[in-house]
């Protein structure tokens, strides 16, 4: 069995929002509105996990489609 860290890896509201690029403060706003992506409050800090975040990238990820 390997153990992938990943799953244990945890960024902050900013580093998602530079992620995302957008301002912190929309991220803010979706995790008073209950939307995606879900978050963590440890020690008082809010979180969010890693591994969660990319599952999430990867379901919105739209592929461009070429017409002819």
């Amino acid at each position: 069995m390997t153990l992938d860290f990943k799953d244990d890896e945890f960024i902050t509201t900013n580093e998602l929002a530079e992620r995302w690029r957008v301002h912190p403060d929309s991220v803010i706003r979706w995790r008073m509105k209950g939307k995606p992506p879900a978050f963590y409050s440890i020690n008082g800090k809010i979180l969010y996990k890693v591994a969660e975040i990319e599952e999430l990238e990867l379901a919105k990820r739209q592929n461009s489609k070429l017409t002819t």
